[in-house]
């Protein structure tokens, strides 16, 4: 699994493994033992070295189209990206349907706020391709560009808890859900149970309830299922208490403040 971008850019390549598969087919014997030299190196975090395999690979055949799209991914990890994504660019010239340059190309548009352009490119990313990260960032392309019910078909893939604890994510979740009138209320559970540890994106949520929705047992709940799966926090116990207090229960009033007590 590839680290989730969350506005920090970060160019992905092939495994060796892939690598082997792609080269048994095409290339010189040189360009191909070239390639295995180079994702080996990679592998071994020598990318200077690897960097100048693909550029030796170059020289043999300029039409190389995963070797200019490695060069281009180390380019980018270097922070040469105006050359990244030139040499991107060339190689889906080279090879338009590459899951691996669409995504790049996709995720470096996405970095320079060029959305237009993000989407054109990771909407082409084969289905069997296609990862949690790149529904977050189409789901937030489309939330950005007012089309919030694709948006939440694409957020509706996202099952990892480390985008859901996102700021950004999370925020355009939300507020996608307060554009719409009528959608699954199981959806809910599938958020609590992600943010059950996260302590502000339970409080954003059980305000959504409470405001948005005007659901305060909903918001009861969200708080409820934070406290128990962690430590009692005073910020998230006084939360309830004001939801009691607003709706006149004093017992639960008195309970939740024991809880501070002890």
């Amino acid at each position: 699994m590839y680290k989730y971008l969350f506005l920090v850019f970060i160019f992905i390549g092939c495994s060796n493994k892939k690598l082997v598969e792609n080269t048994t087919n095409s290339g010189t014997k040189d360009e191909k033992y070239l390639m295995l030299k180079g994702a080996n190196l990679y592998s071994l975090g020598k990318k200077s070295e690897a960097l100048s395999t693909y550029e030796e690979i170059l020289k043999i055949n300029s039409r190389n189209s995963e070797a200019l799209r490695e060069k281009a991914i180390i380019e980018g990890q270097f922070g040469n990206k105006n050359q990244a994504e030139k040499d991107l660019i060339e190689a889906l010239k080279l090879n338009p349907k590459d899951n691996l340059t669409l995504k790049n190309l996709g995720y470096l548009n996405f970095e320079k706020k060029n959305y237009k352009k993000s989407l054109e490119y990771l909407s082409k990313v084969s289905l069997d391709f296609k990862e949690e990260q790149d529904y977050f960032i189409l789901g937030y392309i489309e939330f950005i560009n007012g089309n919030f019910l694709n948006s939440l078909k694409y957020y509706e893939y996202i099952e990892d808890e480390e985008i859901f604890n996102n700021s950004l994510f999370f925020d355009s979740y939300l507020n996608n859900l307060k554009k719409i009138e009528i959608f699954d209320n199981d959806i809910f559970f599938k958020i609590e149970n992600r943010v059950k540890n996260n302590k502000n994106n339970t409080i954003k949520l059980s305000d959504f309830y409470s405001v948005s929705l005007k659901n305060d047992e909903l918001s009861e709940r969200v708080l409820k299922n934070y406290l128990t799966y962690n430590k009692i926090d005073r910020d998230i116990v006084n939360k309830l208490i004001k939801l009691y207090y607003k709706n006149g229960d004093k017992e639960k009033v008195k309970k939740a403040l024991n809880l501070i007590d002890n």
